[in-house]
């Protein structure tokens, strides 16, 4: 329904895009395309950047299409009257007694408890709750907040009075008052939303934001451990689970890339000798438990972990405790168990296969194994029918392909995986926040817009070479995420200067491409951004294919989709192409 309603939005969009391209030259009206749509990302930029609500997006997006139907259309009073009903539906208060926050990544919703106390919501799930567990409040005596306060203690009882501690999701501030209370000297306190940190700040009764042995990080939990310069007695996982998306070009979450070997690897290596590492997380099925076990198992330097069900926020959270150079041991265990804590360990150790365990090629925590989702190609299938009948009286389904249009098909479909690569390589490299996913969008923009500046320029005119560095360059980059960890250097900045380059010029050389195949073709424009756009649409299924094989397999697919791009765009004498009757009307060399 989602992806209808969108289609929807955009189908009368997409039609005027194109009647405003037959009306100028195809290739200058594809750069101001491209300038517009920079713009567009840098606006939304702004207003991810203050948190905007939705009727501040529509107003922007309606205000700049109405520029383009006044005194056009007689029926533009209509879609007025229509447009300014949509805004007062959205700006109309549905519940005033809840605060609604719009934060970078989700939709916050702050409500009050039965106690007073903040409870949040997003996208209108149970997120987060604070609590008072000060031992100057007397709620502290209730038996349910005792029970709480010896959860969120837990960590301290294999590292008692902490020099350091990282606590990473560190939400409204829970764990971090209990840092506080159990003595620690420094908190450093990360969080990737920084609206959470902001109703954490206000509304957290110990104001733990507010101590001046804690430091704040609005950062992704892998980068800062990448990048992090101090050791820690002890590292605290605070129920990290995302429940965003990292883009919805890509199938990953916020925190896929966290839960992986190398990432835990990372936040190990920054343990004291003799620290604690602790990971709660409640497992929605018990493979998740399977993973994180043979994870900690495998740290070099680590002792046997210890596995405990301690049942806060759901019978299923498990914390998992791993200590380097020892075997972590809980003392008084039988203590523990008469609330209701249970020793889970053993379950834990048994084998699990090494296939399915989550690597920075293959980041799916939450996926049991590789495998294809029955549900996901029922949906991606359905995607691809609604898509077809959309475009079916452009492209004209039922006459015979033209040839000249199959170039635009795959390059849509190779560009789209690149892009995917683009954001999955960079969230890794940089982090995974909204800042670093919308600065890779810009950039790929502005790669495209500079290649058909020089393409509009005939500042390069062999488009045999372009294919040709392409297609190198996305073998090399195929060489480097899969031999990343052997071609690193000492420096942060120099492999990410490495990373940003190698996703650049393969997007440099399909710009100039595409914008040699727009300038010189002799079909209609119109047909041919439509197999481009269905192009990228079967690109972004087969960016699906990573489920199975890892994300540098996409960088073979991309290439595969580029080889047949080149292919289609040769001289139309190729003996192949008469055999399978391909008509050869048309031909964009």
């Amino acid at each position: 329904m989602s992806f209808v309603l969108c289609a929807c939005i955009c189908y009368p969009v997409g039609q005027l895009c194109g009647k405003l391209l037959h009306a100028t030259d195809a290739l200058k009206a594809y750069g101001l395309n491209l300038v517009g749509s920079i713009l567009g990302v840098l606006v939304l930029f702004v207003m991810s950047l203050f948190w905007l609500p939705p009727v501040i997006w529509f107003t922007a997006a309606g205000g700049i299409l109405l520029v383009f139907v006044l005194s056009r259309d007689v029926r533009s009073p209509i879609g007025i009257a229509s447009f300014c009903v949509l805004l007062t539906v959205l700006a109309w208060p549905v519940q005033p007694e809840t605060q609604r926050i719009y934060s970078p990544y989700q939709l916050l919703e702050r409500m009050a408890k039965s106690d007073g106390l903040m409870n949040i919501l997003s996208g209108g799930s149970y997120y987060q709750k604070v609590f008072n567990l000060a031992e100057s409040h007397r709620s502290i005596e209730a038996a349910e907040d005792r029970y709480v306060r010896t959860y969120y203690e837990f960590p301290f009882n294999f590292k008692t009075k902490p020099e350091r501690v990282a606590i990473v999701g560190a939400g409204s501030g829970n764990d971090v008052a209990a840092a506080l209370r159990m003595g620690a000297s420094h908190v450093d306190a990360i969080e990737i939303d920084p609206a959470i940190i902001h109703l954490g700040r206000s509304n957290h009764p110990e104001h733990p934001y507010d101590d001046p042995r804690v430091t704040v990080h609005i950062n992704d939990a892998r980068n800062f451990f990448r990048t992090a310069q101090q050791k820690y007695d002890l590292i605290i996982y605070g129920v990290l689970d995302s429940h965003t998306a990292l883009s919805h070009a890509s199938n990953l979450r916020v925190d896929s890339y966290v839960y992986t070997r190398e990432g835990i690897d990372e936040a190990f290596r920054l343990l004291k000798p003799d620290g604690v590492m602790s990971i709660a997380f409640a497992l929605p099925n018990e493979s998740l438990g399977f993973k994180l076990s043979h994870i900690l198992q495998g740290l070099p330097g680590a002792g046997k972990p210890l596995a405990i069900r301690v049942r806060y926020d759901s019978s299923t959270t498990t914390a998992f405790v791993v200590q380097k150079g020892r075997d972590a041991v809980l003392p008084n265990m039988e203590a523990f168990a008469a609330i209701g804590f249970t020793d889970v360990s053993q379950r834990y150790a048994q084998p699990y296969p090494e296939a399915s365990i989550p690597t920075d090629d293959w980041p799916f925590f939450y996926m049991v194994s590789r495998t294809y989702p029955t549900s996901y190609m029922i949906a991606l299938g359905m995607v691809m029918l609604l898509s077809t009948m959309f475009v079916r009286k452009t492209i004209s389904l039922n006459d015979p392909i033209e040839r000249g249009y199959l170039p635009f098909f795959f390059l849509g479909a190779g560009f789209m995986l690149v892009e995917t690569k683009a954001i999955t390589e960079l969230g890794l490299h940089l982090g995974g926040t909204w800042f670093v996913i919308a600065a890779t969008i810009i950039m790929v923009l502005v790669m495209a817009f500079l290649a058909n500046l020089i393409v509009q320029r005939n500042a390069f005119q062999r488009t045999n070479l372009a294919y040709v560095g392409l297609i190198i360059s996305l073998l090399v980059g195929y060489f480097y995420a899969r031999n990343h960890t052997l071609i690193a250097f000492a420096s942060p900045w120099a492999n990410l200067a490495l990373s940003g380059m190698l996703l650049t010029i393969p997007l440099f050389f399909s710009g100039i491409i595409f914008s040699s195949l727009i300038g010189r073709a002799s079909v209609n424009i119109s047909t041919a951004l439509a197999y481009n756009l269905m192009g990228a649409l079967f690109g972004g299924l087969m960016e699906y294919n990573s489920m199975y094989f890892g994300f540098a397999f996409l960088y073979l697919l991309a290439i595969g989709f580029y080889a047949l791009a080149w292919l289609f765009s040769r001289n139309p004498g190729i003996a192949w192409a008469r055999r399978l009757n391909i008509p050869r009307t048309g031909a964009a060399s």
